[in-house]
């Protein structure tokens, strides 16, 4: 890589996301110059990118195409300042979000003591004659309540937005604290995932690349809602998606998709297995004869060679042995062996 592609990389922007059921797959555009050598560092990558599922393509037809892509992960000393920084937009948001509730809180405190406001007629003694209320005086108090209220609802209203930008921000700067406490090393170093191209084609040509990648930690939920007006014959059937992401990327203003496919489920082609058409046949039974293993000749050769084993004689006492001996090998060449037959005299 050379000096160029390394201090000068493309800047990359997130432009669509498609969520499945477990992780995203994430497409990121990217343009610059082509250098010299054909190798660009494409910057911007978040860290929790699965290794093997970097794509990268070139859009259009700049007569450039990528060769080669991998993934580089830096590392470089990170400011010491960075986490107060964020430390103190979090507590100025917080700040600013309890000033914003206490004026609301007064806002709608007012509202209630306007909305208490009631005509009390004078009290009447027991010798009094009976007087009737001007209505004048409970039109004017009427119209009176009435235009405040419409004042102090319109500033309650906008209070509320400003509360909710409020909320949204801190929400952000919160999430932003958190990943920098957990993410980050434990030692000042900070580190950065680019994607290393190799483009062959003209050198100092303007290309435009799309780099596609797979990330954990995404998620999405259905929810359903049903309306029906009770006179009407029909209703409307609204789906709505729960999305939440912990990749360390900002999705706000990218263009989003929905599947309910598991990236991580195998996709291969299967194995189809041939098929035979027509009668069904009883399946062979297997064969019991196997082919002898070769050198089984020469298996028993040292034990022909050895000779017939000598014969060894049974026991007994000197004066029996021959006659008995000789009366078996008489018995067994006339009518084969005789075991366990008694001698002859005894």
């Amino acid at each position: 890589m050379t000096d160029d592609a390394a201090k000068q990389p493309w800047a990359s922007e997130l432009t669509s996301v498609v969520v499945y059921a477990r992780g995203a797959v994430c497409v990121r555009l990217a343009r610059g110059g082509v250098p010299g050598d054909g190798r660009v560092r494409v910057s911007g990558l978040p860290r929790v990118l699965e290794p093997g599922s970097l794509r990268a393509r070139v859009v259009g037809s700049s007569g450039v195409r990528v060769t080669e892509a991998r993934v580089v992960v830096d590392a470089e000393p990170a400011a010491p300042d960075a986490p107060l920084d964020l430390l103190r937009e979090v507590e100025s948001l917080r700040e600013r979000q309890a000033a914003v509730e206490a004026r609301r809180g007064r806002q709608a405190r007012r509202i209630d003591e306007v909305a208490a406001l009631r005509p009390v007629p004078p009290t009447r003694k027991r010798d009094d004659p009976h007087r009737r209320t001007p209505v004048d005086a409970w039109l004017g108090l009427a119209e009176f309540v009435d235009g405040r209220l419409t004042a102090l609802h319109a500033g309650l209203v906008e209070l509320d937005e400003e509360l909710r930008m409020v909320t949204h921000e801190l929400d952000i700067a919160t999430d932003r604290l958190e990943r920098a406490s957990t993410d980050r090393p434990s030692a000042p170093v900070r580190t950065t995932v680019s994607a290393v191209l190799t483009l062959d084609g003209a050198a100092e040509a303007h290309a435009e690349v799309e780099i596609e990648y797979r990330v954990p930690g995404a998620i999405w939920l259905p929810s359903y809602r049903l309306t029906h007006r009770q006179d009407g014959g029909g209703g409307q059937l609204v789906l709505r998606a729960s999305v939440a992401q912990r990749t360390g990327e900002d999705w706000t203003g990218v263009r989003i998709g929905l599947s309910t496919a598991d990236l991580r489920r195998p996709t291969g082609v299967p194995r189809l297995h041939s098929v035979r058409i027509g009668r069904r046949q009883p399946v062979p039974a297997p064969s019991g004869w196997r082919e002898p293993p070769a050198g089984l000749g020469a298996l028993f050769a040292g034990y022909e060679a050895a000779g017939p084993r000598p014969s060894t004689p049974r026991r007994g006492g000197p004066d029996s042995v021959g006659s008995a001996y000789g009366y078996a090998e008489e018995a067994e060449e006339a009518s084969g062996p005789a075991y366990g037959a008694p001698a002859p005299g005894h």
